[in-house]
């Protein structure tokens, strides 16, 4: 049976990297918080059956990922996406350099 007509689940995890991931270890988790919960609610996912044949199929315009409307942020969102970074975003792994 192909991969793509099997059941598939979404799992996350939750772990304690404060000693290595955050800044080099600088950013320590609250545990005042614990325990910490994640779930997930009306989760729907679209993709592309890649088929073994790599993923350029993946990059047609008939997938709506594709589309002008989600392959760029409107000055307005741009905004609105940067004001929620300088609000919430404590810890950003990409750009921790220890």
């Amino acid at each position: 049976v192909d991969y793509p007509t099997q059941p598939m689940q979404v799992i996350a995890s939750l772990w304690n990297g404060e000693n290595w991931a955050t800044d080099g270890g600088k950013i320590k988790i609250d545990w005042r918080y614990a325990p910490f919960v994640a779930s997930f609610r009306g989760f729907s996912i679209d993709g592309c059956p890649a088929n073994g044949h790599g993923t350029q199929q993946c990059s047609l315009p008939k997938y709506w990922w594709n589309t002008g409307t989600y392959t760029s942020l409107s000055a307005t969102q741009k905004i609105a996406y940067q004001q929620v970074r300088r609000k919430y975003l404590t810890y950003d792994y990409c750009s921790d350099r220890a």
